[in-house]
């Protein structure tokens, strides 16, 4: 591990924003209308895997009937009309986190497997876009995570080394995926709890990005 690195690489939900409990239940509400019933259990194996392993996934435990386009369409259309009535909250210490950054000269990308237009929606209205210099989304890469492709991509556009960049992360695939890419993950959880397999991936677990202390950026980044 390097004694200073050159950029960060963000995830968004659930890092950057609390989307997980307008997802999960536009997921449930999608999976009903289908005739599917979704538990808590399997929508936390879910989290931060991309859709090709996630329809997978739901025509091993709901079989090949299963109209998972279908699905998708509609879980997407509710959850977008309930985060645009109700919003979209950002996560505590978000903002300081950017500012922080911003102010130490640390390059800043995002990688998300949410689809581009929905992704820049969030960041635009929540105000914070201006602060990532480019954005990766599933769109963009071949393997979603926790292959390392997506993070690979963003180091490439940053044009800093891997092994330069920091992650954040609150998901396990995440967090394998930024090990794998050779990167720094540090993880904030959200719904996953980190098991001792993630911690020991992790060069830190954080209970929220507002513990993103001076003394962790001094040591990461000077």
């Amino acid at each position: 591990m390097l004694s200073s690195y050159r950029g960060v690489i963000f995830d968004m939900d659930g890092l950057l924003f609390d989307t997980e409990s307008i997802a999960r239940w536009a997921w449930k509400q999608a999976l009903k209308a289908h005739g599917y019933v979704m538990t808590d259990d399997l929508y936390i194996e879910i989290v931060g895997r991309d859709l090709s392993w996630r329809e997978k996934l739901f025509k091993q435990i709901y079989g090949d009937s299963l109209q998972f386009e279908s699905v998708i369409i509609q879980r997407i259309e509710i959850g977008d009309e309930r985060e645009l009535r109700e919003g979209l909250p950002m996560k505590p210490g978000v903002l300081a986190l950017l500012q922080k950054l911003s102010k130490l000269g640390v390059v800043m990308a995002l990688a998300t497997g949410t689809a581009r237009t929905r992704a820049m929606r969030r960041l635009t209205n929540a105000g914070i876009n201006q602060y990532f210099t480019t954005i990766v989304t599933s769109e963009d890469v071949r393997e979603g995570k926790p292959a390392p492709d997506i993070f690979l991509e963003a180091s490439c556009r940053m044009n800093i080394s891997p092994v330069q960049c920091v992650v954040f992360e609150d998901s396990f695939v995440g967090v394998q995926a930024a090990f794998q890419a050779g990167m720094c993950p540090i993880m904030v959880p959200d719904i996953q709890k980190p098991s001792d397999e993630i911690k020991g991936l992790a060069y830190r677990v954080l209970n929220s990005l507002e513990q993103a202390s001076e003394e962790l950026l001094a040591e990461l980044f000077t």
